[in-house]
């Protein structure tokens, strides 16, 4: 009886260890220098912010929270390929960039001391002209600039857009999309 006493007692020391180490562990990742990201977006196609990106398709305004930190910027990028599905729009591969400290610089094209480009790997949304949403919820961020140059994370995408067929624009379309993004940031200087 007495052997059996000590290999539980054993156990028990045994599995109470491991739990305190496994929770350290997981408290010391959670402080590895992520911040919360908010963000909110006035874009329109043909962008109206190019970054000179090999597409700027949408862009605009950007309104952004770093935990308590507000940021105003610019985005711009595309949503990638589309992929053929008659009943949904659905697109792969996306870019876009958030541009922080910018000004105009020649050509009409903006420069910015802190980026975050993340890739949206697939986006679904409601096949234009007329009103629709975007959903890009599988975005991860894949470089940065400037403060941002170390960043990494994960973030969803999605907002309402309206498009019409334009035959002055660049693009035969224009639109106006309201993007919101949430996630976080990992790695700013």
């Amino acid at each position: 009886m007495k052997h059996i006493i000590t290999v539980v007692l054993g156990l028990i020391v045994t599995f109470a260890t491991g739990a305190i180490l496994w929770t350290q562990s997981g408290s010391a990742q959670g402080q590895s220098g992520c911040n919360s990201l908010q963000a909110v977006a006035q874009a329109s196609v043909p962008s109206l912010t190019p970054l000179g990106l090999v597409k700027d398709v949408w862009g605009g305004p950007l309104y952004a929270m770093l935990d308590d930190e507000f940021l105003f910027g610019v985005m711009s990028g595309n949503d990638g390929t589309r992929e053929s599905n008659a009943n949904i729009g659905q697109k792969r591969d996306g870019s876009y960039t958030m541009g922080f400290g910018c000004s105009l610089g020649a050509g009409g094209v903006y420069r910015c001391a802190d980026t975050i480009t993340y890739e949206v790997s697939n986006t679904v949304y409601t096949p234009p002209p007329g009103f629709g949403r975007y959903i890009g919820n599988s975005a991860k961020i894949a470089s940065g600039t400037g403060r941002f140059q170390f960043a990494s994370g994960n973030l969803n995408i999605n907002g309402p857009f309206i498009a019409w067929p334009d035959t002055t624009s660049p693009l035969k379309l224009s639109g106006r999309w309201n993007p919101e993004l949430s996630g976080f940031v990992c790695g700013v200087q």
